[in-house]
């Protein structure tokens, strides 16, 4: 056995700063942050301080102790084996940098930083500010090596929060930006800097509140605020603002803003306590805590459609169809893809109120394989941030363009809002006529202002819902017009509703003071649609045409009698001028009926309307154990969907009826959980819907 006796020469203790070197039983320990000598007393016991490295003792090279087998669970330098200090020592003399050794051996050299920084740096201004930096990024360095032991991380970890909330010490911890968010260890800055604000009686800063809200353990941020971080601070720094124009500042009021830390020496006894004097403790304040975790609730709940995109498809996140999933106030309009896309709109657009454009154009704009409704209604969100709208809009019941023609327009706010009532049975008034008059092959441009006047000003539709009708019309001119997509919609109208259609839709053929043979032949088709008799069309058209002019204002109109013949306009005074190629209609036969149209619309407002006949009242539903965070009524659908490998899209929503939840919005649902769960969605596709049954086993 070789021990080395040490030298005599360190007859007192002291402290090598870092870049120090020092000889110890002959060997050279070069980068300090060590005590080295004899005599240092432990800082509060009544023992040699158990970091202090004695070069008297012996020290056995022969043979280290590279496994800490002789090490104890608080080891100090004065009392391990001369075996255990050779291994320390050959440690030490490496730099620090093998991670292959014992946690006892680091744990040791931690001893020394805790007792500089807690003992010796409370008294030394000048050497706090220098050696605070290099003592922090010594203990970072160690937790990248030796983090994987839970008990060295746990210490690590609090002890960097002392120096930093030393670091801070005279300093303005709010000067600059917040620390990055932690609900696990909330870091020391944040409570200093918020501690600031309220002394200051300052704003607290958008950035600020933040990391205030996502830091405190009692908020628990969702899926989108950590899945779309960025987009989500940015959502609340902007509405942050909105919402304080004038700042929000926090009261100083609360306990004395303390910090503690327990060290992990056995030199210690109890915790140290950093009391910041003057400064209250405002983390945890209730009031504006709630009022910040509302609007983080806000914005991820806004932040949700387009999180759930870019869980499924990530490619998506810079895409059009992420853009339109998008908050307003975090869509670009002006750059990417998305400004080139809303430019091409503008540049079809022109000058003009609306524009018809090919349909291929249009869908050229999203992927080849990215053609169904939700991809047509992403583009349509972006163009209404633009201004500009879009008919066919499948958002307004129009359906997906696949060829043909498509028309853009100008609007002045577009949103996903349900159409009302009054626009829903224009559109289908408007569907009918168009049907009438574009049968003989050509509509003139006086009965295009027919078709969508008269509709405009009965049914009191807003700017916007007018623009859109007019857009409607040009789309239905331009396209091949069929009846048999009006079937469903009319299969619940009643008989009285269908009279008052058919006599819109006669006093529109009519109104240019003749009928064309394929005038009739749409109306009988129509009227046949209606479950009306031919005889009953005739008997329209003969009482349409023999209508004489209302009255300025609207009256009550009873259904015609019919009259024989077809009575001939006496001839104009002067010749007539050469009329326009098409028809002329004189609106002042139709006046009287479109005076019904109100009327109509709200008869067929419960045609489109949301709201389901009463159904009769069944039992309340058993109690099921809640699945994923899921509600009882979604969580029936999801152990439902075990039975199916695959399901028809009629099907989903049978199925979402019959647990009373609504099909798209469950469709969302489900799959939000299963992210969380499984990382993957538990539904797939289109039409059918693929079922996925790793993740359906994972949420059980």
């Amino acid at each position: 056995m070789r021990i080395s006796r040490g030298s005599q020469a360190w007859s007192r203790a002291g402290w090598l700063p870092a870049g120090q070197a020092c000889q110890v039983a002959g060997r050279t320990l070069p980068t300090g942050m060590l005590y080295v000598g004899a005599g240092l007393r432990a800082a509060a016991r009544d023992v040699v301080e158990p970091a202090l490295i004695d070069p008297r003792l012996p020290v056995d090279w022969s043979s280290p102790d590279w496994f800490g087998k002789e090490m104890g669970y608080w080891p100090s330098y004065s009392e391990i084996s001369p075996r255990s200090r050779a291994a320390y020592l050959r440690w030490l003399e490496g730099g620090r940098r093998h991670r292959d050794v014992p946690i006892g051996y680091v744990f040791l050299f931690f001893y020394g930083l805790e007792r500089r920084v807690i003992v010796d740096l409370q008294q030394d201004d000048v050497a706090r500010s220098v050696e605070l930096p290099l003592i922090r990024a010594e203990v970072d360095r160690l937790i990248d090596l030796f983090g994987t032991d839970r008990s060295f991380h746990g210490y690590a970890i609090e002890f960097r929060d002392l120096l930093e909330v030393m670091a801070f010490i005279g300093v303005a911890a709010s000067s600059g930006p917040p620390p990055a968010a932690d609900r696990i260890h909330p870091p020391p800055q944040l409570r200093l800097g918020l501690g600031e604000l309220a002394r200051a009686g300052r704003s607290v800063p958008a950035e600020w509140a933040l990391a205030w809200v996502m830091s405190h353990q009692g908020y628990h941020p969702r899926t989108s605020a950590k899945r779309c971080s960025d987009e989500f601070a940015t959502l609340f720094g902007l509405r942050y603002a909105d919402r304080h124009p004038d700042g929000f500042r926090i009261r100083a009021s609360g306990p004395e803003l303390r910090f503690s830390y327990r060290p992990a020496s056995g030199g210690f006894h109890g915790s140290a306590t950093l009391a910041i004097p003057g400064m209250v403790d405002v983390f945890d304040q209730n009031l504006p805590l709630r009022r910040l975790a509302s609007l983080a609730d806000e914005c991820s709940e806004d932040l949700d459609a387009f999180s759930r995109l870019v869980g499924r498809d990530s490619g998506q996140r810079d895409g059009l169809a992420g853009a339109a999933l998008l908050p307003k106030e975090l869509l670009d309009l002006e750059s990417g893809q998305v400004g080139r896309f809303v430019e091409w709109a503008r540049s079809r657009l022109g000058g003009f109120a609306m524009s018809a454009v090919p349909a291929a154009d249009f869908l050229g704009w999203l992927q080849p394989e990215h053609s169904a409704k939700k991809d047509v209604i992403a583009l349509a969100r972006i163009l209404g941030q633009a201004g500009i709208g879009l008919e066919p809009d499948p958002r307004f019941g129009g359906p997906v363009p696949k060829d043909g023609s498509v028309v853009l327009f100008h609007v002045e706010d577009d949103s996903d809002a349900a159409p009302s009532h009054a626009y829903q049975a224009a559109m289908l008034l408007l569907h009918l006529g168009a049907a009438v008059s574009a049968a003989d092959g050509h509509v003139a441009s006086e009965e295009k202002q027919l078709l969508v006047g008269h509709l405009e000003q009965a049914l009191y539709l807003t700017a916007n819902e007018r623009s859109r009708l007019r857009a409607h019309l040009r789309w239905l001119l331009t396209t091949e017009i069929k009846l048999t997509g009006l079937t469903r919609r009319i299969a619940v109208v009643d008989q009285a509703q269908r009279e008052q259609l058919a006599d819109f839709l006669a006093a529109v053929a009519a109104a240019d003071g003749r009928i064309d043979p394929a005038e009739v032949k749409a109306l009988r088709r129509i009227a046949k649609l209606l479950g009306l008799t031919p005889e009953a069309v005739d008997e329209r058209l003969r009482a349409a045409t023999a209508a004489t002019p209302p009255a300025t204002e609207p009256v009550v109109v009873r259904p015609a009698e019919p009259e024989p013949g077809h009575p001939i306009p006496p001839p104009p005074d002067e010749p007539a001028a050469e009329q326009p190629q098409g028809i002329k209609l004189d609106e002042s036969v139709l006046a009287a009926r479109i005076a019904e149209a109100a009327e109509v619309a709200a008869l067929l407002g419960s045609v489109f309307g949301d709201d389901e006949p009463a159904a009769p009242q069944l039992p309340p539903p058993p109690e099921v154990k809640p699945v994923a965070g899921l509600d009882a009524a979604h969580s029936r659908l999801l152990r439902a969907l075990s039975e199916h490998p695959t399901l028809p899209r009629s099907a989903w929503e049978d199925l979402a009826a019959t647990h009373r939840v609504l099909p798209d919005g469950a469709l969302d649902r489900l799959n939000e959980a299963a992210y969380d769960v499984a990382g993957e969605p538990v539904i797939e596709g289109e039409d059918p819907l693929e079922i996925n049954h790793d993740a359906l086993g994972a949420m059980q």
